[in-house]
């Protein structure tokens, strides 16, 4: 949240732009070992506070999952990260792991998928959890 916040003021607390809230909560990961495995792509977009901090929660919280147990996990593993503007106003973001173990939809929620859905559905948006082998897939709407 320190992070997101920062941005704020940057912008005298108009919002902050996806691509710089997606940088700062990747941060730890875009060390030159990992350049090309997270990949990001989307027109500028700036959200405003509430929206910039419920996605750079979770973001935080993919990154943290995708570390220990997803993409991030091995040396082989990817991450793309996609947004854009649906045609009614929201903002939608995709969320993509490559390349990491093979992964199994879970028997029950767990803490992070709780989190997430915690802290979009409030703001009227939607999340939905592709759970492939090769990868999650999650996707994101909120308003704007």
């Amino acid at each position: 949240m320190a992070n997101v916040h920062s941005l704020f003021v940057e912008t005298r607390w108009i919002g902050a732009e996806v691509s710089a809230i997606a940088k700062q909560e990747f941060a730890p990961y875009l060390e030159e070992s990992h350049q090309k495995r997270i990949v990001m792509e989307g027109l500028q977009t700036v959200l405003e506070p509430i929206a910039a901090q419920a996605i750079a929660v979770v973001l935080h919280e993919l990154a943290t999952n995708a570390i220990k147990y997803g993409a991030l996990s091995n040396t082989r593993g990817r991450i793309e990260l996609a947004w854009s503007r649906a045609e009614d106003g929201q903002l939608v973001l995709r969320w993509t792991e490559l390349g990491g173990p093979r992964v199994k939809a879970p028997q029950r929620k767990g803490f992070g998928s709780r989190l997430i859905e915690g802290t979009i559905n409030p703001l009227g948006g939607k999340v939905l959890f592709d759970w492939r082998a090769e990868g999650l897939v999650c996707e994101i709407a909120v308003p704007t």
